[in-house]
């Protein structure tokens, strides 16, 4: 259905899947009866369905703006009839084997699912209002069921850790024993969060799949939004701050790496460099460079100034998820599960051919300049580096996350078991704490490099164990 990032391609694999020859759960009228289109189908429609199927250009002619639209159907007819859910063109397609929605993403949890005939069973009642409907973003009070934590960063003293979960970033206090608070974004699903350097910005990205990408600069000391930017048709993905705080870069669904100014008026730059989604940008630790990292495979760097392409270090055979840098070396990984160090003073200087006339053929330095780390145990969904840029901690779909020195791409720390997958890692300033968010909704922090974990939570509030009937 609708174009996703790979954030959110993963979220929308939570639970069991229904496959076809599967008894499909019972119907319960009172449990039906307990769900919100508003605030349980909506969400669903929204993440799933409404990139592609909104609008008056909506595919197929369904639209799933509202109840209405959807009792309509489109070219094929009404979705469902209300009361017989398993009868319906929806249950149809979005369960067996290989089901038909959602198009080439994973299919949709059980729980999901269920919701959704439970819905229609109990007469597929619409309680939202007219300012519900379009772009809205629903953040619940408590959730029946724990997000997913896309991202996690360390404040730069260390004292807070920020966690994406959905729609919200919630601050989480390190040192003492205030609760977490809650920050609420216009994202349909974040993508990345991060302290500026200097502790004074926080910033949420993400955005609305095929209608817009956002960033959202907070200050983190009392929650106010300092500005708000939105750029391109399509999500934003992970990003970082400028060596000096003005301005955030970050990867586009469009192909692009986007500098945008934290100043509303300050004009966003955008650098089409890659072919497919770029998953990742970092800057070089002088601010002059961006290191770009993407869908079609690839690790770039390009200039700050001019947004000029400088070299492509190299082409994986599968996506590149995270990039880093320092001063000295560029880092980029992803699912081929070996994360690879550039050397950028090789890699940048200019390009030696053998042979002469129409025989000359260009000489490769990657021999000298690549050097792999060790293999991971998985696919690498994130990396990130230390404050001081001297750390590199690797995670991913697999239960384990592993920090190394940059300068010589020795281990120096393994934690085991961790929830899995880990979808963002991060270190604070020295190196002497990491974080984790995961699938499952937790959050850790573990001391360095002894792995000893001192803090595990599910940041948002969550409903009492008796009114869980359904899953967010």
């Amino acid at each position: 259905m609708l174009r996703i990032s790979i954030f959110t391609a993963i979220l929308i694999s939570l639970g069991s899947l229904v496959r076809a020859d599967d008894a499909l759960p019972a119907l319960d009228k009172e449990t039906a009866g307990k769900i919100s289109y508003r605030a349980d189908v909506w969400p669903i429609m929204k993440r799933h369905c409404w990139g592609c199927h909104s609008g008056g250009d909506a595919k197929g002619g369904l639209s799933v703006d509202t109840v209405a639209d959807m009792l309509k159907g489109g070219d094929g007819g009404a979705m469902f009839e209300v009361g017989k859910p398993d009868e319906s063109a929806l249950l149809e397609m979005i369960t067996g084997d290989e089901p038909e929605m959602p198009q080439k993403q994973p299919p949709l949890s059980a729980a999901k699912i269920q919701i959704l005939r439970q819905w229609i069973f109990a007469g597929a009642k619409d309680d939202s209002t007219p300012g519900d409907v379009g772009r809205a973003v629903h953040i619940p009070e408590t959730y029946r069921f724990a997000p997913a934590v896309t991202s996690v960063a360390f404040s730069s003293d260390g004292s807070v850790l920020a966690a994406a979960c959905r729609s919200e970033v919630v601050l989480i206090d390190l040192v003492g024993e205030q609760p977490p608070r809650r920050l609420p974004t216009d994202s349909d699903l974040l993508s990345h969060v991060e302290f500026s350097s200097d502790g004074k910005l926080l910033a949420a990205i993400g955005g609305s799949p095929a209608h817009y990408g956002e960033v959202r600069f907070f200050n983190p000391v009392d929650g106010t939004v300092v500005s708000s930017r939105r750029v391109s048709h399509d999500t934003l993905f992970r990003g970082g701050f400028a060596p000096d705080n003005n301005a955030i870069a970050v990867g586009g669904a469009d192909g692009a790496a986007h500098v945008i100014p934290v100043d509303p008026k300050g004009e966003v730059r955008s650098f089409d460099l890659h072919s497919d989604w770029v998953m990742d940008v970092a800057y070089t630790g002088d601010g002059m460079m961006l290191v770009t990292g993407g869908r079609d495979k690839s690790t770039k760097v390009c200039s700050v100034e001019t947004g000029e392409l400088l070299r492509s270090v190299d082409g994986s055979t599968e996506w590149i998820c995270s990039v880093a840098a320092d001063d000295q070396f560029v880092i980029g990984a992803g699912k081929a599960r070996i994360p690879i160090s550039y050397e950028l003073k090789i890699a940048l200087s200019g390009v030696e051919v053998s042979g002469a006339g129409n025989g000359a053929r260009p000489i490769s330095k990657r021999a000298q300049y690549a050097k792999n780390f060790e293999t991971q145990s998985g696919e690498i969904l994130d990396i990130a580096t230390s404050g001081d840029r001297k750390l590199v901690a690797i995670a991913g779909a697999y239960g384990d996350i592993r920090v190394y020195k940059i300068g010589d791409r020795q281990r120096t720390a393994l934690i085991g078991n961790t929830p899995n997958p880990v979808y963002g890692v991060a270190l604070n300033a020295d190196g002497t704490r990491l974080a984790l968010g995961s699938k499952s909704g937790q959050v850790q922090v573990y001391e360095l490099p002894e792995g000893k974990l001192i803090k595990s939570l599910v940041p948002v509030p969550m409903a009492p164990p008796a009114e869980s009937v359904t899953a967010q």
